[in-house]
């Protein structure tokens, strides 16, 4: 280095997973915080229950309201005229029956009646106490005040709100950044909701116990079905009638939801609240558009027969004034998968339109169809798949009773096999080690997703999702790494945008998302749409107090992170942290792959060199062999049964894929697996040769 003396020498580490690191050889302190979370571009979202503004300088807890908005939201003033449809599922409307209103008109003037209006120019990103209108579960919250600061304790409540609406410009955040985003929060894990003795979420959902934040959509779309309501018979007017053997439900309501429709002003059309779900397209293609006169010596005769059932073809130059029409057609699905070809054969009488088949071939199956005769090979659709609205579009990060962190999404799968393939939604989650988080004593968590790739603001709005790292760090340590995850990028149901105001688009404080359990439509609740994947894998919240929350949509290096610790890097911009000691980790599983989740079940041994050392298993279960050891390490050539020196005979081992686990500075340390070809029954001695 001596030879730059009059020249300066800037090296920095890129892509490092826990600092960023110079060296300069003038008095100039280089600024490390490139991306310290500048209000606006940055940090985006910041609530501090410390802060009156939070509340709005009110002193009710029941909405939340970011002390700081981000530099591109759109908010011009809007109403939302079907809010009511949605706005009971989770709790930003209430319903509450009044005494002799059998037929719940209340109800019903909710569902058809309500409208949301916005205000312009308000970009803050509002978030709503999540209650409910069944009075079978309880979201207890309340703010606390404590000597250092107050916050908000979480005992089976929790706070939720959107940030954009489908087909309108509001956006108050954006939906993808250019290449990431960090969420950071001050929390404390405790257990003292022993007060609460009504039912809450985790009662019914435990596995779902410790959600505390949350993206995407907040629910299923309720109208995937045709529900023709709980009331039937001499019931379905909702009023008790004398000999009447049932008793109408309790939210009995006289229109029922196949009774609604929707008016879409752009269109003309009449849309059915539930299925058949009518497929809207505009068409400005001339050639569909305009038919052929039938009285070709009238410019402007009559169109000819236009196809069956549809609007294509039937405009003439002086009928047609606009620029485009409106088509509809209901969603079908396919239900005869054999070859047209094979099918449809040749008419005998072919002055007639759909004249008597020829003769098919031997087999009567083939060719003896006609246009007239043949049904078709699909058939109305009836209900739509709710299931291809969540996968991708749901992710809750969560901490355990036993102090691991992690994340929980839905993913798409499709798995082939020479007999065909499977599709559905699977669950794909991945934690920490245990003991991570500590119970009572306040933790600071960041969450940081990286991409691996830059957008531009014009690629991320049409570029696909990208792949990227997410890394959780607790008081700024970095505390587990998991790569090769699908960036998140929320997006809308797939049904008329009437029917979803509030649904996508949306995030949660405290907890995850009620799907569907709190759900009222016209006649009560669907029972179909009960127990779905958002209610089942969400359907909780964390037990504890949340003081601090702030969302960044930047990168933020461990300087950036490390802010507001004990040690924190403003104090000496060239902080530096060594790594822990190295060591080895072994013992028994059963998997045959080695999984993070296993790491618990193994002994981490502290030493600087695996071979010429030996390792015992000590545990008597029949099962894999499992050895990780540093890939700096001088790597083992065979595995012998002894205790000194490369003797005995030789264990067989696999050598698996590479591994990486931060050790406890948060450091990310590459392991090199070994495992016993075979399992072993009892203990084991093991010798690593050079």
């Amino acid at each position: 280095m001596s030879n730059f003396a009059n020249k300066k020498l800037d090296l920095k580490l890129v892509d490092s997973e826990y600092y960023d690191f110079y060296l300069a050889n003038s008095d100039m302190i280089y600024d490390t915080h490139n991306s310290s979370g500048s209000v606006g571009d940055c940090l985006v979202v910041w609530y501090d229950f410390s802060d009156k503004k939070t509340f709005n300088d009110t002193t009710s807890i029941d909405n939340i309201f970011s002390l700081v908005t981000w530099t591109g939201a759109t908010n011009s003033g809007y109403t939302f005229d079907t809010f009511g449809l949605t706005g009971l599922d989770n709790g930003q409307l209430v319903y509450n029956q009044q005494p002799g209103d059998f037929n719940n008109q209340g109800l019903v003037d909710i569902l058809t009646g309500t409208t949301l209006t916005i205000p312009a120019n308000d970009n803050r990103l509002i978030l709503n106490r999540v209650t409910g209108s069944t009075q079978q579960f309880v979201y207890p919250i309340e703010l606390v005040n404590n000597p250092d600061g107050d916050a908000i304790r979480f005992c089976g409540g929790f706070y939720q709100g959107y940030y954009k609406i489908d087909n309108s410009t509001y956006e108050v955040l954006p939906v993808r950044t250019n290449k990431a985003w960090v969420a950071d929060f001050w929390l404390k894990k405790e257990d003292v909701c022993s007060g609460t003795t009504a039912t809450t979420l985790n009662d019914i959902y435990p596995d779902n116990k410790g959600f505390f934040f949350y993206m995407g959509t907040r629910a299923e779309n309720k109208f995937w079905n045709v529900f023709e309501g709980n009331n039937t018979g001499c019931t379905m007017s909702c009023s008790p009638l004398l000999g009447c053997p049932d008793t109408p439900t309790t939210f009995c309501t006289e229109p029922k939801e196949t009774e609604i429709e929707l008016f879409d002003a752009k269109s003309g059309f009449h849309l059915f609240l539930d299925p058949p779900h009518l497929d809207i397209k505009e068409i400005t293609n001339q050639f569909l558009i305009y038919g052929r006169a039938q009285n070709t010596s009238n410019r402007c005769g009559g169109c000819g027969e236009p196809r069956d059932n549809d609007l294509f073809g039937k405009e003439t130059v002086c009928s047609f004034t606009g620029t485009s029409i409106f088509v509809g057609e209901y969603l079908r699905k396919k239900t005869d998968f054999r070859n047209q070809f094979l099918i449809y054969g040749r008419a005998q009488h072919t002055s007639g339109r759909c004249g008597h088949c020829g003769h098919p071939r031997d087999n009567p199956d083939y060719g003896k169809e006609t246009v007239c005769s043949y049904s078709g090979d699909s058939e109305v659709l009836l209900e739509l798949d709710k299931n291809l609205d969540v996968y991708d579009n749901a992710i809750g990060f969560r901490i355990t009773d036993d102090g691991r962190i992690g994340y929980r999404e839905l993913k798409y799968y499709c798995s082939g096999t020479t007999s065909g393939s499977t599709t559905g939604i699977t669950v794909e989650e991945q934690y920490s080690l245990s003991g991570v988080v500590e119970d009572n004593r306040w933790t600071r968590i960041t969450i940081r997703y990286v991409s691996d790739e830059t957008y531009t603001d014009e690629e991320l709005k049409c570029l696909p999702p990208r792949n990227g790292k997410l890394m959780i760090y607790v008081d700024c340590k970095l505390k587990a790494i998991f790569k090769n995850i699908d960036e998140f990028v929320a997006r809308r149901l797939n049904d008329y945008h009437a029917k979803q105001v509030n649904v996508p688009f949306n995030i949660s404080l405290g907890g995850g998302s009620q799907g569907l359990i709190e759900t009222m439509t016209f006649d009560g609740q669907d029972s179909e749409d009960l127990g779905l994947l958002i209610e089942q894998n969400f359907a909780g919240s964390f037990i504890g107090q949340i003081s601090e929350f702030k969302f960044n949509i930047c990168d933020m290096n461990w300087c950036d992170i490390s802010a507001g610790c004990v040690v924190p890097c403003d104090d000496n911009p060239f902080v530096y942290v060594n790594p822990a000691p190295k060591g080895i980790y072994f013992g028994k599983t059963n998997l045959t792959y080695f999984d993070m989740s296993t790491l618990p079940d193994l002994t981490f041994s502290l030493r600087n060199s695996a071979v010429q050392s030996h390792i015992l298993y000590n545990t008597a279960i029949m099962a894999y062999g499992y050895i990780l050891v540093p890939e700096t390490f001088d790597q083992p050539s065979e595995f012998k049964n002894s205790i000194s020196g490369c003797l005995g005979f030789t264990i067989p081992y696999l050598k698996l894929d590479n591994v990486v686990i931060p050790d406890e500075n948060g450091y990310d340390i590459t392991y090199c697996v070994y495992r016993t070809f075979n399992k072993t029954q009892g203990y084991l001695d093991v010798w690593m040769c050079i």
